[in-house]
């Protein structure tokens, strides 16, 4: 089955119109962008016509490329003291010169929405958080929704991002799988992916996952992300779709829905913060 992350996020989408519409005012996003990476404004695009159809306030702010990283760190420093700001995403990437993850860190828990600082990141992995890094989070919809459990079942997660492959590790080893991490070039993948039950990949290398490694019944969960052709392409090849049980295309993937479950984190956090 191929799974339509579009579909999903329209639904998801009416559940937080109405959650958005319940709070005790419309709640305010900002987005910190370094540079004009094409790539970065398609994202940039895709969260702002999401959040605007909840009724969610949406405030860019741009900076140079050229920008040094203590300069960046003390704007987003500033940026996190307004009261008019609910929440802050840090668009990534940032430029090489800047250490992404200092400015990440800027950001306290009760504003990341993406759970990308160390303190965030932290909670998750002890099972204190509140809310779910958005890959994560959509992974676990997903898997949800499709009446999938993978307790005690063989997980191969491939990379170990920040995005993808980290988070997706900490959410599987909290629903009782057993997971293998790979986050570098192996001899054996084929013999690790036919042994897995569940495979989730954020590499970010086309065709690296091969119809041919697949056993019968597999999960597949592609959330990597590369440019191939001119197009966006996932880490598997589509044709694995005919022998998955379950297959995320990228893109339509878990895209959407990940986008879809940051602004889930936006109204779970604005309930608190506004209570």
């Amino acid at each position: 089955m191929i799974i339509d992350g579009k579909q999903i996020a329209n639904e998801l989408r009416v559940v937080l119109q109405k959650s958005v519409a319940a709070l005790p005012r419309s709640p305010t996003l900002g987005i910190v962008i370094a540079g004009d990476d094409p790539v970065i404004e398609s994202f940039v695009r895709i969260k702002k016509k999401f959040g605007e159809s909840l009724g969610v306030t949406i405030l860019e702010f741009r900076f140079g490329a050229d920008i040094s990283g203590e300069l960046l760190k003390a704007e987003v420093m500033k940026l996190c003291e307004r009261p008019d700001v609910d929440a802050i995403i840090i668009q990534l990437p940032l430029p090489e010169s800047v250490d992404a993850q200092s400015i990440l860190n800027v950001v306290p828990v009760e504003k990341d929405v993406d759970v990308l600082s160390h303190a965030a990141m932290v909670a998750f992995a002890r099972g204190d958080a509140k809310i779910f890094p958005p890959v994560a989070g959509a992974i676990q919809e997903i898997l949800e929704r499709h009446h999938v459990s993978v307790e005690g079942r063989e997980v191969l997660i491939l990379g170990n991002g920040r995005l993808v492959g980290k988070p997706a590790s900490i959410l599987m080893r909290h629903n009782n799988a057993h997971v293998t991490l790979i986050d570098r070039p192996v001899n054996d993948l084929a013999l690790h992916a036919r042994e897995s039950a569940v495979i989730i990949s954020g590499v970010g290398v086309p065709a690296l996952i091969a119809p041919e490694m697949l056993s019968a019944g597999t999960i597949l969960i592609d959330a990597g992300t590369s440019e191939s052709g001119g197009k966006i392409v996932g880490d598997a090849d589509p044709k694995c779709a005919d022998f998955a049980t379950l297959f995320t295309p990228v893109p339509g993937g878990v895209g959407p829905v990940a986008v879809a479950m940051l602004f889930k984190n936006l109204v779970i956090l604005s309930r608190t913060n506004f209570s």
